[in-house]
Parts: structure tokens; sequence; C-alpha cells
């Protein structure tokens, strides 16, 4: 029985084989059709259907709702499902990729006999595909791609099943599977051509009737038409299967309903989702949205309250406060209790632990309160918040971003208004009003501190309105500050002083006077050298303490619990007053441009800029005010709009303002001669480039003469510096440069012309020598008549200043005792450290000791840094210390004193 079995079996081999051969795809045969369709069905197809189905059930299980915002009709619409069920996708494009490639027959069948085909047969005949899986897998591999996001891929994929399939079922359902694909995209005329062109009345099953109605409510919404998607949604959800798509679609008609105004629809239809028994977070939302959608008219709002105050008291809700806070909000701003309503706006927000986007909705409706109102300042400090937390998917996320950044705008300028009024009348107030004022600020910040420390609801009090700058913003300023010369000099000035105090003004040799000669001298010596020590060890210490106090300074200003913090914006005087109002008047005509531009809001704009011309009447925004109220008015109040024109003709008749408004063809003209200045400059730059730099020289003087204050005169310099650069020497070159600078500063061009002169200075340093020395000819005299000083600079800011000063004092100890030689050193901006030895009776005296003074045997100088030595008068020290250019100085010393010696 066994042998039997066996020889059956090495027979059904040959016989599968026999099978396989005869059923290749090159034959169309019953028998090879029945086989590939089998195997298509069976194996291929089956397999890349089921990869198909686990994708989507990654998705139905990995994809989480926004119940806050409108649903998703498909949650393939949002691109993060695409890395959900990409694995499983490409499995299902190859496996429809196989089943065509292998199994497609597109041969004809044979035809026996020469009698006429009927329709039926002649229907069979014309068929491209006779594989009845085939269509179906381009239809798979369609649907795979628009799931993975490749949407032009699955618009050919489809468009041919289209086009091919025999299966008017696949055909249907293909084109409504291009229709998705082209919502997805954008196309929604061609998706709205496609899908009317169907009849979902004729031979549709139930299933494609879902597929149709919720691609055409999908177009609908894409388009932000709601009121239209309603109907089809409504049609769907009669052939919808599935309870999770049952509950989203309800509960996405219920926002539909509330989103057009039909809260009674809304309410159904949100209480048909809780009666649903969905999962609790879907419930939960339904029922804060019916809160949001409650009638006033029609329902019992204490009863709707105690139902939310419950949900806040329940423990499953402690991650859904910031909603539960929300709808109450919305409530109590529908009965009108705006107060309560804020109150739970704000606490929504400070709610909200895991869900940012609640957080920045609560804002958005703070937000939108205070702009309604309108109130500028808070709604802009919202929105700020609003945009922060809110996803850049949220609808409008783009709109409101543009809200939010002109309302920044604006309020910028409305801050700084406030501030520097504020900082006025604290200014003008009574020293121990003043002092009493601050002193109540400053206990109210301890308050608001402890407060925060127990835990309570913190609130920023203590600023005073918007007095100040926020601290963050003020501390970056005392970083910078921290670094200012001023801050090292004071410390060095105080050792200094400390220095001079010990021996620069007391006697030298008291305790020498009646002994002899020699050992009065030795003990004096070792007298100076102790002090000497002692008082750079004192004076450093001096340094350190001024130091100390400094940063204690800078510390106060930063410390809001001190009265410095308070004091240091303060307009003390006239000067930081004039500063002050022109900080305002600015800030009102800005306000009012953006008031006008970005609010439409006349009225506002037109009070922001009668503020500057009653404050600050004459000042030099008075007429740009004037021009903008008449522009305001031109096109709504004609009256009001002349009067202002006739107050700016007749108060600035020559102004640009009122050439404008006086004169139609003002622009033209203007613009004309921008095109002029600009063909000109065009040419010159042409003539550079061919290298005709005479030409291009010629062009540029030609148009600084026309266009001297242009805004491309500095162009003109600039391009004139390089060709004449070209046909000149460096000295002209440079004259050149210098020209541009002079005439316009701090714009582009001068700074590349201060970088030109830079290198030049450093390729050809004998200019830098011979500017430095007409220069010195100019601003230093022969000041040898005066008291002389010795000088030794050394041009390193990081110097030992102490062990320098020390190696001078001791050289001096040990060369002239019985002299009176005064030693100073300081810091000069950080730049360089300057020494001076004065107390010389006479000019040769100052002579003999800067012949005998060998800095770099004196000064220990480990680093090598860079030195120089020289005499000056006392005129002359007074003009150094200004014009802070030792080398310069040096300069004319060397011409003016050593006549011809050798430089030092």
């Amino acid at each position: 029985m066994t042998a039997g079995r066996n020889s059956y079996r090495f027979l059904l081999i040959p016989g599968l084989l026999l099978i396989l051969i005869r059923c290749s795809v090159e034959k169309n045969t019953p028998s090879t059709r029945f086989f590939h369709g089998l195997t298509s069905k069976y194996n291929i197809y089956f397999n890349g259907n089921e990869s198909f189905k686990a994708g989507l059930a990654r998705i139905n299980t990995g994809y989480t709702d926004d119940y806050s915002e409108l649903l998703k009709i498909f949650e393939f619409s949002d691109p993060a499902t695409v890395s959900m069920c990409s694995a499983d996708m490409d499995r299902a494009i190859q496996k429809a990729s196989k089943v065509i490639s292998l199994k497609s027959i597109t041969v004809k069948p044979e035809v026996k006999g020469n009698a006429l085909p009927s329709e039926k047969e002649e229907e069979f005949l014309n068929r491209k595909e006779y594989n009845e899986w085939v269509d179906d897998s381009y239809l798979l591999m369609g649907k795979a791609r628009l799931y993975r996001h490749e949407f032009e891929l699955a618009k050919s994929t489809l468009n041919y099943n289209i086009s091919n399939s025999s299966d008017i079922v696949i055909r249907n359902e293909s084109t409504i599977w291009l229709a998705r694909a082209y919502n997805e995209t954008g196309n929604y005329n061609e998706s709205y051509r496609i899908l009317n062109e169907l009849d979902p009345s004729v031979n549709f099953t139930k299933e494609l009737k879902s597929l149709y109605y919720t691609t055409l409510a999908d177009l609908y919404m894409k388009q932000k038409r709601y009121e239209e998607a309603i109907t089809p949604l409504v049609t769907g959800l009669e052939y919808i299967s599935g309870k999770r798509n049952k509950y989203r679609l309800t509960y996405l008609l219920a926002q539909l309903y509330e989103k057009v105004g039909d809260d009674n629809n809304a309410t159904a239809y949100y209480r048909k989702v809780v009666k649903m028994n969905p999962p609790y977070e879907v419930e939960f939302n339904a029922r804060i949205n019916l809160a949001g959608v409650f009638d006033l008219n029609t329902g019992n709002p204490e009863a709707m309250k105690k139902e939310l105050g419950k949900m806040l008291k329940d423990s499953k809700n402690k991650d859904y406060r910031d909603q539960i806070y929300y709808a109450l909000g919305n409530l109590l701003k529908k009965e009108g209790e705006i107060n309560e309503a804020l109150s739970n706006y704000k606490k929504s927000a400070a709610a909200s632990t895991i869900n940012r986007n609640q957080k920045g909705r609560s804002f958005l409706a703070l937000a939108e309160y205070f702009y309604d109102k309108p109130d500028y300042m808070n709604s802009g400090i919202y929105y700020d918040s609003a945009i922060f937390f809110l996803d850049p998917k949220y609808p409008d996320f783009q709109q409101l971003k543009t809200k939010s950044q002109n309302l920044n705008s604006l309020v910028e300028q409305l801050t700084i208004i406030q501030r520097e009024d504020s900082l006025q009348r604290v200014a003008a107030m009574d020293p121990s009003a003043r002092n009493t004022l601050i002193a109540s600020i400053i206990e109210q910040v301890r308050q608001d501190e402890e407060a925060k420390a127990a835990g309570s609801e913190y609130t920023d009090r203590y600023n005073l309105g918007q007095y100040y700058e926020n601290e963050r913003r003020f501390q970056g300023n005392i970083d910078q500050e921290g670094k200012w010369y001023f801050y090292n000099q004071a410390a060095l000035t105080f050792g200094r002083t400390e220095f001079r105090r010990r021996w620069g003004e007391e006697g030298e040799g008291e305790e020498g006077a009646g002994r002899g000669r020699r050992a009065g001298a030795e003990r004096e010596k070792r007298r100076r050298m102790n002090k000497s020590r002692s008082s750079i060890s004192q004076a450093t210490a001096a340094q350190e303490e001024n130091t100390q106090a400094d940063t204690a300074k800078s510390s106060s200003l930063a410390d809001n619990k001190k009265p410095e913090f308070y004091l240091r914006n303060l307009p003390m005087n006239d000067s930081l007053m004039a500063v002050s109002d022109e900080r305002i008047a600015n800030a009102c005509l800005e306000a009012g441009k953006i008031y006008n531009e970005k609010f439409n809001d006349t009225e506002k704009s037109v009070e922001s800029f009668e503020s500057l011309l009653k404050r600050y009447p004459g000042n030099i925004l008075e007429p740009e005010a004037i021009y903008s109220i008449y522009k305001v008015y031109k096109d709504t109040d004609n009256p009001r709009s002349e009067t202002y024109r006739q107050r700016l003709v007749e108060k600035y008749p020559d102004n640009e303002y009122t050439k404008i408004i006086t004169d139609p063809d003002y622009y033209n003209k203007k613009l004309e001669a921008q095109k002029e200045a600009e063909s000109l400059y065009e040419s010159a730059y042409d003539a550079y480039t061919k290298e005709d730099f005479t030409d291009a020289i010629s062009i540029c003087e030609n148009a600084l003469e026309r266009f001297s204050k242009h805004e491309l005169a500095p162009k003109f310099l600039l391009l004139k510096s390089l060709c004449v650069a070209r046909i000149s020497d460096e000295r002209t070159f440079k004259e050149e440069l210098k020209t541009l600078i002079t005439l316009w500063p701090n714009t582009p061009e001068s700074t590349k012309a201060s970088e030109l002169i830079a290198y030049l200075n450093k390729e050809v340093p004998e200019l830098k020598v011979e500017e430095d020395k007409q220069i010195a000819e100019e601003i230093y005299t022969d000041d040898k008549e005066t008291p002389q000083t010795f000088v030794a600079i050394i041009m390193n800011p990081a110097f030992n200043i102490n062990q320098a000063s020390f190696d001078i004092i001791s050289y001096n100890i040990d060369n002239y005792t019985n002299k009176n030689y005064k030693t100073q050193g300081s810091l000069v901006d950080d730049k360089y450290i300057l020494f001076t030895v004065s107390g010389f009776s006479a000019l040769q005296e100052a002579m003999d000791y800067y012949s005998a003074f060998n800095a770099g045997q004196i000064i220990r100088n480990p680093a090598k840094s860079a030195m120089m030595t020289f005499i000056i008068g006392k005129n002359n020290l007074d003009i150094l210390n200004k014009d802070k250019n030792p080398e310069r100085y040096r300069l004319f010393f060397n011409e003016k004193y050593l006549a011809g010696d050798n430089n030092k």
C-alpha cells in the first residue's frame, strides 16, 4: 500500500509540471485563466491585501485625534500616519506588483470556427486584461501609494486602472480613490468633475456608497465649505460600517453643525456620540462640546455648569481640567458673565499639563476677547502666547501668526509710550514720595515672591505698570555694561589714588634728615622699597575692593528688591527727558501707522497721530503726522482731510510731505530722478567692468553734482574711489576713501571704505605714518615750555599693571634717590597701559631721564609686549588723553624733541 502511494506521488510531480507549462501567461485558455486567477487571489494578492489591512489597523491604533479641532474624515490625510503604515503599504505594493508582472494575461484567446462572435463574446475578446485579479492589484497599489502620500504615483496607477479595467465596480472604486488623491493635492475641480460623473444610485454597493459620500464630504471640508459637507456626510453615515468609523464621523458631523451655527443639530449629534459608548476621551470631549453649543433659551445653564463642576472633581479628569475650564469659560461668555469667563480661560491655560494646543486655545480666547474690545495691548500679549503653544497645523495658524506679529509691532510702540510716560511721572515726583512709592513696590515684590514660594497663584505685579523693561532684557544690558571701560577704570583709579597718597604726595627722606649722607640714602632707599611693596599690595587690595563695590552696584541694578533697580532709567535731567520725549513721539507716529495699515482702525490711528501733535508741537515728526492724518481721512472724510492739508501747507510749505500733496507729479519726478540716478550708476559700473576708468570717474562726478544727497551718492563715491585706485597712487585712493567716510558716515559704503583704508595701512605702512604725522602736526603744539612728563606705553591691556608700576618705582628709587618723581599707571580704553613719571624741574632733566630709561631692561616683559617711551608737555598730554593714539604722538615727539636722533 505504501509503495502504491509513493508511485502516485512520483506520477503527481510531472503532472504538476505539465500543468504549469500548459498554464503559461503566454497562453490564454480557460485553464490558464483559472490557474493564474486562483494563484493570484489566494496567494499573492491575498498576502498584499492582508498587509494593506495591517497598515490600516496600525493607523487605527496609533493615530490620535485632536477632538478640540475639526476631525479629519480620513486619518491618512495627516502626514504623521505615513510612518505608521509605510512598511505594510510597501509590502502591499510589492505583492500587487508581483501579480501584475507575473500573472497578467494580455494575449487574445483563440477563436474556434468562423462564426461571428456574440456581443458578449465580442466584449470578452476586446478586453485588455484576462486575469480578473490584475485590476484589483492595480487598485490595491493605488490605495497603498495614497497612504504613503505618493500622490502622483497613486494618480498614475488609478488612472491606468480606470482606463484598462473591464470591471465597472473596480473602475468606480478606482475613480473614488483617484478623487481622494486629487483632494489631498488640492485639485478640487478635477475631484468634483470625476465624482460628478459617477451615479452612486446605479450598481453601487453599500461599501462603495460609503466611500463615495465620505470622499465628497472631504472635498467640501478641504475647501472649508462646511455647510455643503454636511449633507454627503449625513448620507455617508448611513452606509459606514465599524464602530470607530461611526463615532468619529458622528462626532465630526456634530462639529460641522457647530461650525455653521446650528447648535440644535450639534447638540443632538454630540449626545448621539455619548450614547454610542465610545472610548472615554471621545465621550469626554463630546460632553465638553455640549457646553459649547448649549442653548441658553431652551436649556438649563445652571445644570450644565453643575455637570461641568462634577467633571472637574472627578479624578479621571485630572489631565482634562484645562478643557473643562475652557468649556466653562465659553458657557459663561454666552451668559454675559465676561469676568468669570476670562477667569476660567486663565485657569484653563494654567491647568494645561500635557495639552499644549488647549493652552494655546485658551490664550486665543483671551486674545480674541481683548482684540474685539479693542484692547490691543492685552490682545497682543495673549496672541503671542497663543501662537507659542498652538500647533502650526492648527486651523488658520498662519493668519493668527500674522495678526500676532502685527500686534507685537503695535504693542512694542504702545509699551514705549506707557513706559516713558511712567518714568517721566516718577522722575517728576518729590524725592521722598518717589522713595515711598519704590519702597511699596519692593514690599509687594517680597509678598509676591513669598506667595509664589508658598505655591499660591502668582502674578507679576511689581513692575509699576509698564514703568520698566523686563528683568531679562535688563540683565542682558548689565552683562554688557560689566565690560565697559568705566567699570575697570573706577577700580584702577581708586588704587592709583591710594598709591599716590602714600607715595607721590609724602615727603621723601624725613627720617634721613641730620644723618650721614650715605647711611641716610640707604635707609631711605630701604624705607621706600618697603613702602613701595606695601603700597602696591594696598593698591591691589583697594582695586579688588572697588571692583567688588562695582559688582555690588550692578547687582543692585539687577535686583528688583533694591531701589537702584527702579531708579536706573528715570529721566532725571533735561537731556534724558528730551531723549524720553523723542521716544514717545516716534512711538506715537509708528503706532498711528500700524493702527491704520495693519488693523484699519482709523479712530485709534488719528488718536495716536493727534497725541504726537498735541504733546510735541513743532517736533521734527509733525509734518509726517499731519500728512498721515490727511491720508487717513482722504477717502472717508474729505472736509477733515482738507483741514489737515491746509495746515500742512501753511505751516510747512517747503517740506517734502507738502510737496507730495501740492504737486501731483512729485512722485513721478522723484521716480524719474531715481531711474536716472540708477541709469547713471549702471553706466559707470559698466565702464568700470570694461576697465574704462576715466569714463567711469567722469560719470560718477557728473552724478554726484546732480544727485549729491541721493541714496546712491555713497555708491558713486565708492565706485569712483575704486576707479582712482586703478589709475592713480595709493595716497590719492586713500584720500577718496576718506572723503566718502566724511560725507556718508555709518553707511555700508563707508564701512567698506574703512576696511580698504585698513588694508592700505597694513600693505603700505608709510601712508599711515604720513597721515599720522600730518594729523599730529595739526593737533599738537610746541609745548616744551610747560612742565614735561615722561610716558611709558605698554600696548597690551592685559599686562600686569601692578608689576610694571613696581618696576618703574624701583628704578626711580635705585637711580634717583633724592628726586621727588611721581609715578602713575592707568588702563586706557582697554587698549593699552599708560605710565607717567612727573616732577622734572626742566626739559633737559626730562630728556636725560628719557635717554637713561631702557624700557626693555627695566620693565619685566615675559610676553614681549610692544612698548614705547617719550617726553610730553602738559598741554599735549591733555590732547593725547583725548586722541588716545600714542603712536601718533610719538611721531611728533621724534620730529620735535629728538631732532634726528635714533627713535627708541
